[in-house]
């Protein structure tokens, strides 16, 4: 009863609840979907480079690649892009992922402390 005749009480409780589920729903429902993929590269450089190429795919919300184990974390929004679309943007970029490989012109053209074949 308490609850019910304070008049603060209803839409405070209700205007952040549903603000929240509706932005942790839309979150689900836009898709952010994580995958995690390999990605070749040796320095804070190539740290950089991977990032922002996957980051500059449309419909990549977060992209985190961890030095140590070569693996790219990414949270994306599977209605607006792939993980294949991902892998071809880092390739592009001089990476080579575990589905794709930079051609050797792109791959030629990275500083020498990026040079992750050999």
């Amino acid at each position: 009863h308490e609850g019910h005749t304070m008049n603060g009480s209803t839409p405070a409780t209700t205007a952040p609840a549903t603000g929240y589920e509706g932005h942790n729903m839309q979150a689900a429902a836009s898709g952010s979907e994580h995958a995690m993929l390999a990605v070749q590269g040796l320095c804070e450089m190539c740290k950089d480079r991977i990032e922002k190429a996957a980051k500059s795919v449309i419909g990549v919300n977060t992209a985190s690649w961890n030095l140590n184990t070569k693996q790219l974390h990414l949270d994306f929004d599977p209605a607006k892009t792939s993980v294949d679309a991902v892998s071809k943007a880092i390739a592009k970029a001089g990476h080579d992922t575990d589905k794709y490989k930079a051609d050797k012109a792109t791959y030629d053209a990275l500083p020498s402390c990026c040079k992750y074949r050999d």
